[in-house]
């Protein structure tokens, strides 16, 4: 339990340091730390120290989450009248650890449009539903998540830079919404806004499609739908 607490409160560190703040000898150490990363409720980072699972976070955010499910999936007639009034797919997804998992989705009416099915996950730096939950996390949470994120370079207008990318959710928190501007595929476009439950941001909605219908000249008027269908069913989490 020392070693787990040490992890949740000093991410990346690694086995070393562990021994040096613990006052354990090298063999205990590596086998209690092994202990946890084999029950996953540690991991290896990319930076070679240990970090809370994502199958832990996921799990604790399931558990807490399941009271808002119901009401999540009532949220479908908001997202249908969104896909209606643009000819728009929309989309909802909850962040399970790294990751953004879709739970809805509703088509747009046009032949050439986005898809993505509901349990399919997603880069969290590629991704307006993911961009906008992280940006309203705590600094703790965001610095976690981030410091398991690749940052891999998908287009040339992806983030991949990690003071990029805090920035990029500075802004989202400040505005109210995130953009996906080709960041994840050449030529689509995705407008996204925070579902609210109470005070946390537990969720996020987008509106996806060809970047030549979501242009930018036609922002203003989709970003005002989209935060509008996110405030609906937010209302319905209260």
């Amino acid at each position: 339990m020392d070693i787990f607490h040490l992890v949740t409160d000093q991410p990346n560190i690694t086995t070393q340091e562990i021994i040096e703040k613990l006052e354990l000898n090298q063999s205990t150490a590596y086998r209690l730390v092994n202990t946890l990363e084999q029950n996953h409720l540690i991991m290896k980072s990319k930076d070679n120290g240990y970090v809370v699972s994502d199958l832990l976070v996921a799990k604790l955010q399931n558990n807490n989450l399941l009271k808002a499910d119901y009401a999540l999936w009532q949220s479908v007639s908001f997202m249908d009248k969104l896909s209606k009034d643009t000819g728009e797919t929309t989309y909802i997804g909850m962040l399970q650890g790294a990751e953004v998992v879709i739970t809805q989705a509703v088509l747009g009416k046009y032949a050439t449009r986005t898809h993505h099915e509901i349990g399919n996950r997603l880069s969290i730096h590629v991704d307006a539903i993911g961009k906008c939950i992280l940006a309203f996390q705590d600094h703790e949470t965001q610095s976690r998540i981030i410091a398991n994120m690749s940052l891999d370079k998908r287009t040339e207008h992806t983030i991949t830079s990690q003071e990029l990318f805090l920035e990029e959710l500075s802004h989202i928190n400040k505005n109210g919404y995130s953009l996906d501007n080709e960041e994840g595929e050449i030529g689509v476009r995705c407008i996204g806004a925070p579902i609210r439950k109470g005070n946390k941001v537990i969720a996020a909605i987008a509106m996806s499609g060809p970047s030549v219908r979501l242009c930018k000249d036609k922002d203003s008027t989709h970003i005002a739908l989209v935060k509008a269908c996110a405030e609906g069913i937010s209302q319905l989490l209260t």
